[in-house]
C-alpha cells in the first residue's frame, strides 16, 4: 500500500507508531502540508492531492484519525475558509467510497469517526460538514440527517417560488407613474431637431440618474423597477434589428446587481404558480405550471446573458425539463428508431406486428415540436448569436440528446448559418431592376439578432470556442466560421433546403473563384482540389443531408456542379464515406427504406412493359427519384442483383431504368463499378473457375453491365474505372527475370478484369464482336467501319452521334491516362507467360489445355479489340504518337502482333507510290513505271526493314524471298487487296427497303390523318432521316475502299516482279513458315487476307509462286497446328481452310474454268522453270498442271488434312475433340468434298454423337452430322467399291506365301521412315534408269527442269506412253483397294513406334503380298467388263491418255505411295531430281517450321498425352 502514495507516506504502514517517532514525523509532514497551502494556486492540485491521501491513510488503517486531525490542527487549515472548503470537497468525494463499502461497515465507520475528530479539533465546523458532505455520509452524531433534509426541502422551494420584495404600503403608486414616463423616454431619445451624440449621452445619463432617485424616492420595489425594464427591453428588442434604441435601457440595468437581475429573471421564466400544496397526496400527480410560450422573452432574457448581466448557470438550473428526463425521452425514441429498423424489411405474414406501426414517427415529431424551456433558452442563445453561451449549453444537451432534433434549436443554427454564408453568395443573386439586395432571411418565424454581436465584450484571447461569430467574406474564412455550427448542428439541416442549396452554391463559388489557394488548390491534371477541412464537411454534413431531403432534382444538379469539379480521388473518397456515414441515426432508417424501394421498383422491370402497368412502364423515374437522395443504396442493390445473374436478359432492361438519372448518380455508378472490380479475388469470389476453366458469371455480368451502362451514359467519367481495371491486369504481369524458389504458381485469375475492359470496347468502342460469323459477316470484314458494323448489327439501330460520343469519350480516357502503351505491354507479357514452361508445369491438370485456350483466347481478343478500337477512334497521325518506336515495338510483340500493332498507323499501301515526271524518272534507279516512293513511304520502308533484319532469327532472303515482298505481305490488310462489293450492295439493299417501308407507314399516317401529335410518326421521321444519312455515308465509304483497293492492285502490279528472287520450293516453304503460319491464326480477317492474298498472287500472275507446290507446303505445315490450338484459333484455322479448299473445289468442278484461270498463268506451272527474265518465259519451256493433276491434288491434300483431323477425334481430350467439331463446322462447305474422306468422317462424327458422354461434343457432332449429310451432293469422287473388305480376307489367305518377299519389305518400310519428304503420289510410274552418281543427283537437285518422275530429266508425253502397259493397268485397277487399306491404317501406322520389330515386319509385307496375288486375279475380269463398255468412253478413254502427261486410267491416280516407293527403293538415295509440285515439301517445312514450332510435331503425331505436352505444342508453335 505505500507505493500507492505519492506525496503522503505513512509511517511503515503501521498506525500503531510511538509518540516520539510520530511527533517527528508531524513536524515534518506540517511543514510539507504548510509548503503547500503557502503555494496557492500554482500547487492546488498537489494539495488536493496530499488531503487526499491523507484521508485515504485514515480510512485504510495506516493512520488513527486523531493523529490525522492532529497533522490538520498543526497547520495553518483551521484560519483560511478557502482551504476549508478544499478539505471538504475532498471529503466529499472520499464519502461516496465509504458509503458504498461492504457489509462489515467497517470503512463508513472509520470515515464518521474522522468527521467526529475533524469537528471536535475544530478543523471544520458541523455547518461545514452538514453542507458539504451527502446527508447518506454525514455521521448522526453531528447533527438529525431527517432534520437536515428538511431543511434543505424549504430552501429549494424558497428559492424557486419566493422572490424578495418591498412593502407594498410604503410605495407610492404616482412614483410608478413617473417611472413609466422616464422608461418610456429613455427607451425612445428621440429629439426634434436631432440631437447629436454627446447631447444623447449626457441626456441618457441624466433620465437614468432621475430614476434612481425616484425609485428612492418614492421607496418603489426594485424587483418591479427591473421587470418593467426588462419588458420595455424585450418589446424594442422585437421590433427592430438591430436595435440601437434598447441600449439606453441596458445601461440602465446595469446599476442593478447581477444576482438581483439573476432572480428577477429566473421568476419571470417561471410559470408563476403557487407552490405545491403540502397535504396532496402522494398517488395525484401535481399539475406542473404553463412555461411561456413568448420568443421574444427568451431573446432578451439570451441578450442579458451575453451581456454578462445575468448568470447563464443560475438560470439553466431553474429551467424545465429535468437532465433524467429528457434523457429518458431520447432513449426512448432511440428505442422506437431501432424496433422501427428491424420491422421495415420484415414482411408480416402472420398478422403478429404490434398495431401502433407509426411509434417512431409519432415519438420523433413529439420531440421535434417540444417547446421546453431548456431548448428554447438554447435557440435563443443562438439567435443572438452568444455562440460561447450556446455552444456550452449544446454541449451539455449533447451529453443527454440529440438537440439538433428539435425544431426551435435546428431552425436556429440553420439561420445563424445562412447569415455566416451570405456575403459569399450574395454576389452571385439575381436581382430585378430597383429591388433591394437579396437576402437569406430566415426560413421560419423566429426572430434572429445575429447582427448584434452582443458577446465581444466577453471573448477570451486564448479561448478555442468564439464568443461570436461573424459573417465571412472571403473564402479563406469560410471553414474557421461555419465549422463551429455544422459541428452542432451535423446533418439535420435537411429540413432547410433553401440552405443546403446556398451552400452547395457557395463551394461551387469557392471552386470557381481564381486564386483560392487556401481552401481549393488545382491539381496536376486540372481538377480542384477542396481542403479536407471542406471535404469533411461536405461528407459529414452535406451529403447526408441530402439524403434526408426527398427527391430534389435541383438539388442534385447542384450538388454534381461541385462535385463534378473535384478530382476523381476526391470524389470517390467522398462516397465512400458518405457509405460509410448512412449508419447513423436516421441515415439508416432512410438507407433501408430505400432498397426496400429499390427492391419493388426492379421487381417490375421487364424488357417489354405493357402501357397499363404505370410502375413497369415508369420505372426509370421511379428509380431516378431514389437516385436524386440515396443513390449509393439503390446502387448497391441493382448491382446485387446483376452479380446473382438470376436472369442476364435483364441487364439491358436494368440500364434503360437508369436513363433518366442524374449525373451524379451516374458517377456513383462508377465508383460502384470500380470498387467491385477492386475487391481482391476470394474463395466465395473467384475470378476463375479452375474446375471447369470458366469465367466466373458474376464477372461476366459485371462486365456486361459496365459496358452497357457506360455506353448509355458516355458522359460518366471513366478514369477511376480504367485505372483499377490497368492495375490489376498489370499486377499478374510475370517478371522476366525472377525465379520463384517454391515453383510455378497457380494462376488465379486476376487479369480476368480484362473482360470489363473487353465489354467497354465492344459497347463504348463500337466493335461488336460475334462468335460465329456467317460467310456474309465474314466478307463484310474486307469493307469499312461502317459495313463491318452494319453486318453484325441487329434490331434497332443507334443514334450515330451519340454512338462517336461514347467512343469519344472512352478514347480520351484511355489516352490521357497514358494507358494504351502499358495495356499492349501488360496483354503481350500475360500472353507469353500462358505459353511458357511455368505455367504449363502449375496447370497440367484434366482441365489446363482448356484453361489455356480461355486464357489465350481472351487475351488475344482483348488484344486485337484495343488495338481496333485505337485505330477506329482517330486518325493515322494520332494513333502513329501512340506508339511506342519500331524497336520497342518488335522487341516487345511477336512478328505478328507487331505487324498488328503498326499497320494501322503506316502510310495507306496505295498512296506510298506518286506519279513522278518522266525527265526525273529517267535519272532515278527508284523509279518503276513512272511512280516512286514518297518521302514518308522511304522512311517507313527503312525503318522495318531495319527493325526485320534486327529481330529476324535467320535472313528469309537465302530461300529466296525478297525483303519487299515480306513487308508488303504484312503491311496489307484485308481491305486493301480485297472488295466486298456484295456486303455494300447487301447493306445498301437493306438500307433502301427499310426506307421505303418506313415511307409507306408515313403515308398511312399521313393519309389518316393521324401524325400531327404522334410519336410514332416522329420517330419514323427521325429514323428515315438517320437511314438516309447512313446510306449516303456508306456510299462514301464504298468509293474510298473501290479507290484504295485499284491503288493497291496498281502498285502490286508493279512489284510483283520482284518478290520471288530465287523460285523453288525453299522460296515457297519460307512463304508458308515465315508469313502465313503466324498470320493465319491472328484473327478471322487475317485468315481470310492469307487466302485472299494466295488468290492475288495467282490474279497477279506472279512469277515464281506455284499453285500446287503452295498448297503442298501448307498442308503439311498448318495441320500440325490443328491439335494445338485453341477454340478461336479452331475456328479461325476452319474458315482459312474452307476458303483455301473452295479454291481447289471450284477449279475442279468444271474444267473449263480451270483452263481459263490456268491460260498464261506462272502460278499453275507444275514445275519451277528455269527462265532469265521473269516477265517472259519460254512457253516450249515449262509444262502447266493438268486438270487431272488438281483433282488428284485436291485428293491428296484432303487426305492429309483428314489424318491430321482424325487424331483430334479419336483423342480422349475433350478440348481436342471439340476443337477438331469446331473447326470442321466450319469447313464443311469446302472440306471434306472428296467422298471418301467425307464418309470416313461422317462415320467418325456419328459414332462421337451416339457413344461420347459430354453433352456440349454430343450436340455438336449433331449439327455436323446433319451438315455433312447436307452437303453429301456436291462430294466428288463417288466410287462404291468392297476393296477393303475383300484385301482383309484375302490378306489372311496369302499369309503363308508372303514370307520370301517380307525382308525386301521391310527394307522398304525403313526407307519410308527414313526418308525427308512423301514422293508424289501423282508422278508417273517409270522403268528401272541406272542409279546416277552422287555429283549428278546434286546437280539435277538444283536444276529447274527437273520433275518428279525419279529422272533428272524432263519427261515427255512420247516417253509417258511407253510405260509398260502390264505395271499400268496393274496399278490403276487396284489403287483404290490399297489407299482405302493404307488409310484405314494410317492412324495405327502414324502411332506407332519408331523401331518396329521383324514379326511385325513380316506380318505386314505378307499382307501386302496376299492383297497383290488377290487383286491380280480381279483385274483381268474388270478389263474384260471394260473392253465391253460404249465407244464413247474408249474416246475418253484416248483423250484423257493423249492428253495428259500421266498415263491414267482414271480421272484420279490414286496409287499407293508404298507401292512405288518399293519399286524404286534401289535407286532412291542416288536419285537425282527437282521438286515436283506435287511432291510434299516435308524437308522445307521442316527447316522453316523449326523456327517456329519446336517439338509440334511430337505433340500432334504423338497418341493421347498428357496437357503439358499439348502445352509444349501450343507454346512452340508460337
Amino acid at each position: 500500500m505505500v507505493a500507492e502514495y505519492k506525496l503522503f507516506q505513512p509511517s511503515c504502514g503501521n498506525k500503531d507508531v510511538d509518540d516520539a517517532t510520530w511527533k517527528n514525523e508531524l513536524k515534518e509532514k506540517s511543514s510539507s502540508l504548510d509548503a503547500l497551502m503557502k503555494a496557492g494556486e500554482k500547487s492546488r492540485e498537489d494539495l488536493e492531492l496530499f488531503l487526499e491521501e491523507l484521508i485515504w491513510a485514515t480510512l485504510r488503517g495506516e493512520l488513527s484519525a486523531k493523529r490525522c486531525s492532529e497533522l490538520l490542527v498543526e497547520t495553518s487549515l483551521t484560519a483560511s475558509e478557502g482551504l476549508q472548503k478544499l478539505l471538504a470537497d475532498v471529503l466529499w468525494m472520499v464519502s461516496f467510497v465509504a458509503t458504498e463499502s461492504p457489509a462489515s461497515r467497517e470503512m463508513r465507520e472509520d470515515f464518521s469517526n474522522l468527521c467526529i475528530q475533524l469537528e471536535q479539533k475544530e478543523v471544520l465546523s458541523k455547518s461545514v460538514l452538514a453542507a458539504s458532505l451527502e446527508l447518506e455520509s454525514v455521521p448522526v452524531s453531528l447533527c438529525q440527517v431527517q432534520l437536515l433534509r428538511k431543511k434543505q426541502n424549504q430552501a429549494k422551494t424558497k428559492a424557486r417560488y419566493t422572490i424578495t420584495r418591498f412593502n407594498l404600503l410604503r410605495e407610492h403608486s404616482e412614483g410608478y407613474a413617473k417611472l413609466l414616463l422616464l422608461l418610456d423616454r429613455l427607451s425612445s431619445l428621440e429629439f426634434e431637431p436631432p440631437a447629436t451624440a454627446e447631447q444623447i449621452a449626457q441626456s441618457k445619463e441624466v433620465l437614468i440618474e432621475d430614476i434612481v432617485r425616484l425609485i428612492g424616492f418614492s421607496n418603489l420595489c426594485p424587483n418591479r423597477i427591473i421587470a418593467m425594464t426588462i419588458d420595455i427591453y424585450e418589446q424594442r428588442l422585437s421590433e427592430s434589428d438591430p436595435c440601437p434604441l434598447a441600449e439606453p435601457l441596458v445601461d440602465l440595468l446595469r446599476r442593478f446587481p447581477r444576482k438581483r437581475l439573476t432572480k428577477v429573471v429566473v421568476f419571470q421564466l417561471l410559470a408563476h404558480g403557487p407552490a405545491p400544496a403540502a397535504g396532496k397526496q402522494e398517488g395525484k400527480p401535481v399539475p406542473q405550471p404553463v412555461a411561456p410560450t413568448r420568443p421574444s422573452q427568451f431573446l432578451a432574457v439570451a441578450s442579458l446573458v451575453a451581456l454578462g448581466l445575468v448568470d447563464l448557470d443560475v438560470v439553466w438550473s431553474y429551467l424545465d425539463p429535468s437532465d433524467a428526463s429528457i434523457q429518458k425521452t431520447s432513449s426512448e425514441l432511440t428505442a422506437k428508431y431501432e424496433e422501427e429498423l428491424v420491422n421495415i424489411s420484415k414482411v408480416d405474414l402472420g398478422g403478429t406486428a404490434s398495431k401502433d406501426t407509426d411509434a417512431f414517427n409519432k415519438a420523433y415529431q413529439a420531440f421535434n415540436q417540444a417547446g421546453h424551456q431548456k431548448f428554447r433558452f438554447a435557440a435563443a442563445l443562438v439567435s443572438v448569436n452568444d455562440w460561447r453561451s450556446a455552444h456550452k449549453v449544446l454541449c451539455h444537451l449533447s451529453k443527454l440528446c440529440k438537440p439538433a432534433l428539435n425544431h426551435y434549436i435546428r431552425t436556429a443554427l440553420c439561420d445563424l448559418l445562412k447569415w455566416i454564408i451570405q456575403p459569399l453568395l450574395r454576389p452571385s443573386q439575381q436581382r430585378l431592376p430597383h429591388s433591394g439586395k437579396p437576402t437569406l432571411e430566415s426560413t421560419f418565424s423566429g426572430m434572429r439578432r445575429f447582427g448584434l454581436r452582443l458577446g465581444l465584450g466577453q471573448e477570451g484571447g486564448e479561448q478555442q470556442v468564439p464568443a461570436c461569430l461573424k459573417q465571412v467574406t472571403e473564402a479563406s474564412q469560410l471553414l474557421t466560421q461555419a465549422k463551429h455550427v455544422l459541428d452542432q448542428l451535423g446533418y439535420f439541416m435537411h429540413t432547410d433546403v433553401h440552405l443546403l442549396a446556398s451552400f452547395w452554391k457557395v463551394l461551387g463559388l469557392t471552386l470557381r473563384k481564381p486564386g483560392n489557394n487556401n481552401a481549393v488548390a488545382t491539381s496536376a491534371a486540372g481538377a480542384a482540389q477542396l481542403e479536407d477541412g471542406l471535404v469533411a464537411v461536405v461528407y459529414r454534413n452535406l451529403l447526408p443531408a441530402a439524403s434526408l431531403v426527398p427527391h430534389n432534382s435541383y438539388l442534385s444538379d447542384l450538388m454534381w456542379s461541385v462535385m463534378s469539379q473535384l478530382s476523381v480521388f476526391q470524389r470517390f473518397m467522398i462516397y465512400s464515406c458518405w457509405e460509410n456515414m448512412y449508419g447513423n441515426f436516421l441515415l439508416k432508417f432512410a438507407y433501408e427504406k430505400t432498397k426496400v424501394s429499390t427492391k419493388q421498383v426492379l421487381k417490375r422491370v421487364v424488357a417489354n412493359a405493357e402501357r397499363k402497368d404505370l410502375i413497369a412502364q415508369m420505372a426509370h423515374f421511379h428509380l431516378c427519384k431514389l437516385c436524386h437522395s440515396n443513390p449509393i443504396p439503390t446502387i448497391e442493390i441493382m448491382m446485387k442483383d446483376v452479380e446473382i445473374g438470376f436472369n442476364v436478359n435483364m441487364i439491358q432492361p436494368y440500364v434503360e431504368c437508369t436513363n433518366k438519372c442524374p449525373e451524379m448518380t451516374a458517377d456513383i455508378m462508377g465508383f460502384v463499378l470500380s470498387r467491385i472490380c477492386a475487391r481482391p479475388v476470394t474463395e466465395v469470389r473467384p475470378f476463375l473457375n479452375q474446375g471447369d476453366a470458366t469465367v466466373s458469371p458474376w464477372l461476366t455480368n459485371i462486365a456486361e453491365f459496365a459496358g452497357r451502362f457506360y455506353k448509355k451514359h458516355s458522359q460518366t467519367d471513366l478514369v477511376g474505372l480504367l485505372t483499377i481495371i490497368t492495375k490489376r491486369i498489370n499486377s499478374e504481369v510475370p517478371e522476366l527475370n525472377s525465379k520463384d524458389s517454391f515453383g510455378p504458381k497457380e494462376y488465379k485469375g486476376e487479369s480476368l478484369i480484362r473482360v470489363v475492359l473487353e465489354n467497354l470496347l465492344e459497347y463504348m468502342g463500337g466493335y461488336v464482336s460475334v462468335r460465329d460469323l456467317t460467310a456474309d459477316q465474314l466478307i463484310c470484314l474486307a469493307g469499312g467501319p461502317r459495313l463491318r458494323t452494319e453486318s453484325v448489327a441487329y434490331g434497332k439501330r443507334e443514334d450515330q452521334s451519340r454512338k462517336e460520343k461514347a467512343r469519344k469519350a472512352l478514347f480520351e480516357a484511355i489516352v490521357d491516362l497514358g494507358l494504351v502503351q502499358v495495356l499492349w505491354h501488360s496483354l503481350s507479357a500475360q500472353r507469353l507467360h500462358f505459353l511458357s514452361e511455368d505455367f504449363s508445369e502449375a496447370h497440367g491438370g484434366s482441365a489446363g489445355l482448356k484453361l489455356l485456350g480461355l486464357l489465350f483466347d481472351g487475351n488475344h481478343d482483348c488484344f486485337l479489340k484495343l488495338t481496333e478500337f485505337l485505330a477506329q477512334s482517330c486518325n493515322r497521325e494520332k494513333y502513329m504518337s501512340l506508339l511506342p518506336s519500331f524497336q520497342d515495338i518488335f522487341a516487345t510483340f511477336e512478328p505478328a502482333m507487331a505487324f498488328l500493332v503498326v499497320r494501322h498507323g503506316l502510310l495507306p499501301f496505295g498512296r506510298g507510290k506518286v506519279p513522278v515526271p518522266k525527265a526525273a524518272a529517267a535519272v532515278s534507279d527508284k523509279t518503276k513505271n513512272g511512280q516512286a516512293g514518297s518521302a514518308e513511304e522511304t522512311r517507313t520502308q527503312e525503318k522495318l526493314e531495319q527493325v526485320i533484319r534486327l529481330y529476324q532469327l535467320q535472313s528469309f532472303e537465302d530461300d529466296g524471298l525478297a525483303m519487299q515482298f515480306y513487308i508488303t505481305f504484312w503491311r496489307l490488310s484485308l481491305q486493301d487487296i480485297f472488295m466486298p462489293t456484295e456486303g455494300y450492295e447487301r447493306s445498301i439493299g437493306q438500307i433502301n427497303a427499310a426506307q421505303k417501308q418506313i415511307e409507306t407507314q408515313r403515308f398511312k399516317m399521313e393519309r389518316d390523318r393521324d401524325y400531327a401529335h404522334s410519336r410514332e410518326y416522329k420517330n419514323l421521321k427521325k429514323e428515315s432521316a438517320r437511314l438516309k444519312d447512313f446510306h449516303d455515308k456508306l456510299k462514301e465509304e464504298q468509293l474510298q475502299q473501290k479507290l484504295n483497293h485499284e491503288k493497291v492492285l496498281a502498285r502490286l502490279e508493279t512489284e510483283k516482279v520482284g518478290w520471288f528472287k530465287k523460285p523453288g520450293p525453299s522460296a515457297t516453304a519460307c512463304f508458308v513458315a515465315e508469313m502465313l503460319c503466324p498470320r493465319v491464326l491472328t484473327s478471322y480477317a487475317d485468315a481470310l487476307f492469307c487466302c485472299r492474298f494466295v488468290r492475288l498472287l495467282i490474279r497477279l500472275k506472279t512469277p515464281g509462286f506455284q499453285l500446287l507446290d503452295f498448297y503442298n507446303s501448307w498442308t503439311v505445315m498448318l495441320t500440325q497446328n490443328i491439335r494445338c490450338c485453341s477454340e478461336r484459333e479452331a475456328q479461325i484455322f476452319g474458315v482459312f481452310l474452307r476458303e483455301m479448299m473452295a479454291y481447289v473445289y471450284n477449279l475442279r468442278k468444271n474444267e473449263k474454268t480451270y483452263e481459263a484461270e490456268m491460260k498464261d498463268n506462272p502460278c499453275f506451272h507444275r514445275h519451277y522453270a528455269k527462265f532469265e527474265d521473269k516477265e517472259t518465259i519460254d512457253k516450249d519451256v515449262v509444262e502447266y498442271a493438268k486438270y487431272e493433276d488438281i483433282k488428284k491434288g485436291h485428293a491428296k491434300w484432303e487426305g492429309r488434312i483428314y489424318k491430321a483431323l482424325r487424331q483430334n477425334l479419336d483423342s480422349e481430350d475433350w478440348m481436342e475433340k471439340r476443337n477438331a467439331l469446331l473447326l470442321l463446322s466450319q469447313s464443311c462447305e469446302a472440306f471434306p468434298v472428296v467422298a471418301k474422306y467425307a464418309t470416313l468422317l461422317l462415320q467418325c462424327v456419328e459414332s462421337m454423337r451416339d457413344k461420347e458422354e459430354a453433352s456440349d461434343l454430343k450436340t455438336l457432332a449433331n449439327s455436323l452430322t446433319i451438315k455433312l449429310k447436307a452437303g453429301q451432293n456436291n462430294w466428288v469422287d463417288k466410287t462404291e467399291t468392297s476393296a477393303t473388305a475383300q484385301s482383309k480376307a484375302a490378306a489372311k489367305d496369302a499369309k503363308d506365301k508372303a514370307a520370301e518377299k517380307s525382308s525386301k519389305e521391310g527394307k522398304t518400310e525403313e526407307v519410308r521412315k527414313v526418308s525427308i519428304g512423301a514422293k508424289n503420289p501423282l508422278a508417273p510410274s517409270a522403268t528401272k534408269e541406272p542409279a546416277t552418281t552422287v555429283k549428278e543427283s546434286a546437280d539435277a537437285k538444283g536444276s529447274p527442269e527437273a520433275n518428279g518422275n525419279g529422272t533428272g530429266e524432263k519427261r515427255t508425253r512420247e516417253d509417258d506412253k511407253k510405260v509398260d502397259g502390264g505395271s499400268e493397268a496393274r496399278e490403276s485397277k487396284h489403287h483404290k483397294d490399297q489407299k482405302e487399306s493404307k488409310e484405314a491404317k494410317g492412324k495405327d501406322r502414324d502411332r506407332a513406334e519408331p523401331k518396329a520389330s521383324k514379326e511385325v515386319k513380316d506380318t505386314r509385307s505378307s499382307e501386302k503380298d496376299s492383297k497383290r496375288s488377290s487383286e491380280r486375279t480381279r483385274e483381268k475380269d474388270r478389263d474384260r467388263a471394260k473392253s465391253s463398255s460404249a465407244p464413247e468412253k474408249d474416246e475418253n478413254w484416248k483423250r484423257s491418255a493423249g492428253s495428259s502427261s500421266v498415263p491414267a486410267v482414271s480421272s484420279v491416280d490414286e496409287r499407293p505411295e508404298k507401292r512405288r516407293r518399293s519399286e524404286r527403293v534401289d535407286r532412291h538415295a542416288d536419285r537425282s531430281s527437282a521438286r515436283n509440285a506435287l511432291v510434299a515439301p516435308e524437308s522445307s517445312s521442316h527447316d522453316h517450321s523449326s523456327r517456329r514450332s519446336q517439338g509440334t510435331h511430337a505433340s500432334s503425331g504423338g497418341q493421347g498425352g498428357g496437357g503439358s505436352s499439348r502445352h509444349d505444342g501450343h507454346r512452340g508453335r508460337r
